[in-house]
């Protein structure tokens, strides 16, 4: 009885809680696609920053996106091209992060949680 109250209150002030929803998985992607290539960026660069920021930086990059890519580069080891290897786990997580997002938002968000809220 109260969940539908706030409902109906949130529809009375000009917003769907299905839209809300949808929007903080939009962005909760996004970030974490930054995170993502970021990592990479990071990774290209030779060596553990110098300077407090970028070591704090450095940190805190790896801290978010260490636990999304660490389970795949351990299943998935580098593709061996001539003398370097080439790391696939940022495109798996991307793509998998991209099949979550549409996952959530067109069939849980859309067909579940917009019908009973409005």
């Amino acid at each position: 009885m109260m969940y539908m109250a706030l409902v109906q209150e949130a529809v009375y002030f000009g917003f769907s809680v299905a839209a809300l929803l949808s929007g903080i998985v939009d962005y909760a992607f996004y970030i974490l696609f930054g995170f993502i290539l970021a990592n990479i960026v990071i990774n290209w660069l030779p060596g553990y920053p110098s300077s407090a920021f970028f070591q704090a930086v450095y940190d805190a990059v790896r801290a978010v996106a260490d636990p999304i890519l660490m389970p795949i580069r351990s299943r998935i080891p580098p593709v061996r091209l001539g003398g370097f290897g080439l790391d696939l786990s940022p495109i798996i997580a991307i793509i998998g992060l991209s099949i979550a997002r549409s996952l959530l938002n067109n069939v849980i968000i859309e067909n579940f949680i917009g019908p009973v809220t409005g």
